[in-house]
């Protein structure tokens, strides 16, 4: 563990409980189940959004960035968390907050976008696909069985011959 972690995690004691899990090469930082910031490569990053984000602007931040695999950058909703209020406890708690509320409507979005709409359609769309199919079947099984009934019916009507005893 590094020591800016150990760091991070003294400091952020003042907004309560909080984990920390790896991830990216670094680590997620969550209040209960969370995630509000990151602490990657000895900077701290906190979520961003409408609410917060000219604070990080006018503090001369940027946001969290790296290359992706196509070589373009990738930037998140991440910025580094200046200094000044990392070591000021009720800026820092200020901030958090803001993060977290960020965090919480982002995950709420997640939760409400219409994914779940693009499936149904695209089922409905495949289900409509099957629906002529399984009627043809049924019409080809169908004339398959009024075709063996019209053999059977065909040779009733005709009579067997009857052998001559001499």
């Amino acid at each position: 563990m590094s020591s800016f972690l150990m760091h991070v995690q003294d400091r952020l004691k003042v907004c309560g409980p909080l984990t920390y899990k790896n991830m990216f090469g670094g680590f997620g930082v969550y209040s209960g189940s969370q995630i509000f910031a990151m602490v990657i490569k000895d900077h701290l990053y906190f979520r961003v959004g409408p609410s917060n984000q000219a604070e990080y602007e006018s503090s001369g931040m940027a946001p969290f960035s790296y290359s992706g695999k196509d070589g373009k950058i990738v930037r998140v909703s991440y910025w580094e968390v200046p200094e000044e209020i990392l070591e000021d406890d009720e800026d820092l708690v200020f901030w958090f907050r803001k993060a977290l509320a960020e965090a919480n409507k982002a995950a709420s979005l997640k939760k409400k976008t219409p994914a779940k709409k693009k499936v149904s359609k695209s089922l409905s769309k495949v289900t409509k696909r099957l629906s002529p199919k399984k009627k043809a079947v049924k019409k080809k099984t169908s004339k398959l069985a009024s075709k063996k009934k019209a053999t059977k019916k065909a040779k009733r009507k005709v009579p067997a011959k009857k052998k001559k005893s001499r």
